[in-house]
């Protein structure tokens, strides 16, 4: 009996599997963090992208004359996101409001807001689907 436990001391092929057990679930998770921060970031710059799409429109649009409204404004950079940027509808949101205070004369300053719910990928540590935002003025000739 004490050979056998001797022998059983000495073996060491199981230690790998017990190691890797033992240090799975951490691997898992900083994996899943690392790609979780790199989707935070492709929204993010995603929503900047769409905005600057967005503001560039609405600059053309009052040079044509085309004094388009906050609703249509909000309604094309939604549209621009579903469709060139691939959001998904029922998760982002858009929305331009005309600046309290308007910092210059002769030129109306409006802020347009994205926000955006994208799924996690960290939910089996609690940490669950996310929002990002992104707002910007856009400075447009006043009417």
């Amino acid at each position: 009996m004490i050979r056998v436990l001797q022998r059983l001391r000495r073996d060491r092929r199981g230690s790998t599997i017990i190691e890797f057990a033992i240090l799975a679930p951490a691997i898992v998770t900083l994996f899943l963090g690392i790609l979780q921060v790199g989707m935070w970031m492709q929204s993010y710059n995603a929503l900047r992208s769409v905005a600057a799409d967005a503001g560039r429109y609405t600059a053309v649009q009052y040079q044509k004359a085309n004094h388009i409204s906050n609703i249509d404004m909000a309604t094309w950079a939604r549209d621009r996101a579903i469709d060139h940027y691939l959001f998904a509808s029922a998760d982002v949101s858009t929305d331009v409001t005309d600046a309290a205070n308007q910092q210059i004369t002769g030129v109306t300053e409006k802020t347009l807001t994205l926000t955006y719910k994208f799924k996690s990928v960290m939910a089996i540590v609690g940490i669950e689907d996310q929002n990002v935002s992104y707002s910007r003025p856009i400075f447009v000739k006043a009417t």
